[in-house]
């Protein structure tokens, strides 16, 4: 048996309109607990929420994020899970109520993964949701392994979503008001997609991925991404990203003009002695027309700190920022101090003036014991709607393993 327990806090002001505020103090208790022998597992993770001091108090929520059971090593090949569970297929992501199955072969070298269920309800809820056919995911993926270093993989996803119904007036043709019930028609998303994963030797690595929306006879979504070292302290990036607006087919956005993103970007990386890299992009996004942003990108990392810069303007507004975070071990690796920085100048529009804003936190996390940490955290903040904003954070983690001996 695996438990974990996550309880966090946090305290902060929101600025409701001008002259008028509220406090706030946020809760939050997560569980994650399972219970598995050698093919039989229980997994469950949950989450309780409740606004201590604001306007919403004492109606608190929990959240159960997954509850299932699963069976792995069914005929030395099958793993079979039921119940609420997370999705990872492809085009196909999300949590579902139902069932899922992965069949490997080959030495795990081919994966067929298939799954079906109904969505989540709102505030994942521990019920089914109403009308479960009409609010539904189905889909697949197949994995393979053909050579060490490429993973290859085609995925399918139908996903249907049904607004809930709601009364309206409306008229006769006598210009008389009457109430009606209006029944949406079941939005529909339906993708094919396929990927391709390259890692070669520590100097070439690869992404590339293709997903074609079904309903619409079009492409969604095209990225490739590599990075190549060119020499030992060199390497080269590259980026391409083409995108179309996801909207469900049946809906009411789907009638609206839409325009795609293509964003490219490059740039290199350094490494430098004692574990430290320094790295520089440029890279531009493309709205359609003439309208585009360009963005220049220059960091410096180690083990312990990051700093980095970042300029962009066009048809996205204007930005400059530069931002720093570092944390250091001490006490045996027992406490470490962190702290983050970031300053910005930005404008939404030209021709008007030039805003800033400013953050800065500091903390630290106490680890005792591998089982047992403590992180703390003051976070301050000013921009244009909050001149001085004063915010803290602190959490508790502790993990419980225990072998029961029951079987």
């Amino acid at each position: 048996m695996q438990l974990r327990l996550v309880s966090s806090a946090y305290a902060w002001q929101q600025q409701d309109t001008v002259n008028q505020s509220s406090n706030h103090l946020f809760g939050y208790q997560t569980a994650q607990l399972s219970v598995a022998d050698d093919h039989l597992s229980f997994h469950t993770y949950l989450q309780g929420f409740n606004d201590f001091a604001g306007p919403l108090s004492n109606l608190g929520r929990v959240r159960v994020y997954n509850l299932y059971a699963r069976y792995a090593g069914l005929f030395d090949a099958l793993d079979v899970s039921l119940g609420r569970q997370a999705i990872f297929g492809g085009v196909g992501n999300g949590t579902i109520d139902g069932g899922s199955a992965t069949l490997k072969l080959f030495d795990s070298r081919l994966k067929v993964l298939g799954y079906y269920g109904s969505l989540p309800p709102e505030y994942y809820k521990l019920k089914l949701i109403d009308h479960g056919a009409d609010n539904s995911m189905l889909g697949g993926r197949i994995t393979g392994t053909p050579v060490p270093y490429a993973t290859v993989s085609v995925s399918y996803v139908q996903k249907n979503t049904r607004p809930e119904e709601y009364l309206a007036v409306r008229r006769d043709t006598l210009f008389n008001p009457y109430i009606t019930e209006i029944r949406p028609y079941v939005n529909e998303e339906q993708y094919l997609g396929g990927d391709v994963s390259v890692e070669y030797a520590n100097r070439v690595s690869a992404y590339v991925r293709y997903d074609y929306d079904l309903n619409q006879e079009q492409t969604d979504r095209f990225q490739l991404f590599t990075r190549v070292k060119v020499a030992e302290p060199l390497a080269l990036t590259g980026e391409y990203i083409h995108r179309e607006p996801r909207l469900s087919y049946n809906s009411i956005f789907w009638v609206f003009a839409s325009t795609t993103i293509d964003e490219t970007e490059g740039g290199f990386e350094v490494t430098l002695p004692h574990d430290w890299q320094f790295f520089a992009k440029y890279g531009y996004v493309s709205y359609g027309g003439d309208d585009r942003s360009d963005r220049i990108t220059l960091g410096l990392n180690s083990r312990l700190t990051s700093l980095s810069a970042a300029w962009s303007t066009g048809y996205a507004g204007q930005l400059k920022n530069v931002s720093f975070t570092a944390g250091y071990p001490l006490m045996n690796n027992t406490l470490t101090p962190t702290l983050a920085a970031s300053v910005a100048q930005y404008l939404l529009v030209p021709g008007t003036q030039e805003l800033q804003a400013i953050s800065i936190a500091g903390g630290a996390v106490y680890r005792p014991m591998p089982l047992l940490s403590v992180d703390g955290q003051l976070q301050w903040i000013s921009n244009k709607i909050y001149a001085n904003d004063l915010r803290l954070f602190v959490r508790f983690s502790y993990l419980l393993t225990h072998q029961l001996n029951i079987l």
